[in-house]
């Protein structure tokens, strides 16, 4: 199986972010965790469906573009 890495990825504002959860549930790949009181997006995980964007009521997560090379895997 091929998988390629998205040309964005979704990355959190924590001076916005008010840790409500909601792009928890949302996230297919679940590459947003929750731990100390601090949201983080996987990079690795995040596939860029941006599905967790729209939802959050303070804005706080955008796409950017992903810092990663374009490197296709076989799994």
């Amino acid at each position: 199986m091929r998988r390629v890495t998205p040309d964005t990825i979704a990355v959190v504002d924590l001076a916005v972010c008010d840790r409500c959860g909601l792009c928890l549930p949302l996230c297919p790949p679940e590459a947003i965790h929750l731990e100390a009181n601090e949201l983080t997006v996987d990079r690795d995980e995040c596939t860029g469906c941006e599905k967790c964007v729209g939802p959050c009521p303070v804005s706080a997560l955008t796409m950017l573009p992903n810092p990663q090379p374009l490197i296709p895997s076989y799994a």
